[in-house]
């Protein structure tokens, strides 16, 4: 029997760990950690049609432009209550998903 548990542990374990997506939260890639939060959290407002703040997310050469200029940094760092915070309408990020993108900027922004 417990055998069999340590079995069944170690499958659903390897099955799961393919699915999901890892992010290295101090050196984070682009394509991995970064483009995934500003595609669920910034781009439904901010894209080429529809550009509030005269800012478009939407591609790796505009996104590193803004948190190099610390415009994203600052507008998502901010208080829910400031009428600066971001995203709009939205609950604040989590602060890991901050602090990842303070990481890529400190990194220097890589295209990875």
């Amino acid at each position: 029997m417990r055998f069999f548990l340590i079995l069944s542990l170690l499958v659903i374990t390897s099955c799961t760990y393919n699915e999901l997506s890892v992010c290295e939260t101090e050196n984070p890639s682009f394509n991995d950690c970064v483009e995934p939060i500003f595609t669920n959290n910034c781009i439904g407002c901010h894209n080429a049609e529809q550009y509030f703040g005269s800012l478009s997310l939407e591609n790796y050469t505009e996104i590193s432009e803004a948190v190099l200029n610390g415009t994203v940094i600052d507008r998502i760092s901010r208080d829910e209550t400031d009428i600066l915070f971001m995203p709009k309408s939205s609950s604040k990020l989590l602060e890991e998903e901050i602090q990842i993108i303070i990481n890529w900027k400190e990194n220097g922004t890589p295209n990875n």
